[in-house]
């Protein structure tokens, strides 16, 4: 009993979320584990994202919703940045990869879905506007 006590007492600072886990997050570089068990690393400026970024994102139930490399400016996608998204059980639904802006495709960018279709040229606010 002692030993589990001790165990649990010992390994309880590794398995919190919510919180700084390395690095600065608040002004300048660092990993950041929310509460829904989403993992944030990279640059930080005033306690928010901003600077090359990447992200694991989570549901409550813990499957992976989707994952950003890329660029970000005050807590959003903003710049060149790669988007893989997976539909709410955890199944690949497709990627992006392209500029953001105001976190969403704006910009030149490919989509390419999970059965292989391909959206490629101009987006705005999240939709293909112009084939190239």
């Amino acid at each position: 009993m002692k030993k589990i006590l001790f165990i649990l007492l010992f390994s309880a600072p590794f398995f919190v979320f919510g919180q700084c886990v390395q690095g600065d997050c608040e002004n300048g570089v660092g990993t950041y584990i929310w509460e829904s068990g989403s993992i944030t690393n990279g640059s930080w400026k005033n306690g928010v994202e901003h600077g090359i970024m990447q992200e694991v994102l989570y549901n409550k139930e813990g499957y992976l919703l989707g994952t950003y490399d890329g660029e970000m400016k005050n807590g959003v996608l903003d710049g060149w940045g790669t988007e893989t998204l997976y539909d709410e059980e955890g199944y690949y639904f497709g990627s992006y990869v392209g500029n953001f802006k105001n976190d969403d495709y704006n910009g030149w960018g490919i989509f390419i879905y999970s059965d292989g279709t391909i959206e490629k040229g101009i987006f705005r606010n999240g939709d293909l506007v112009q084939e190239r």
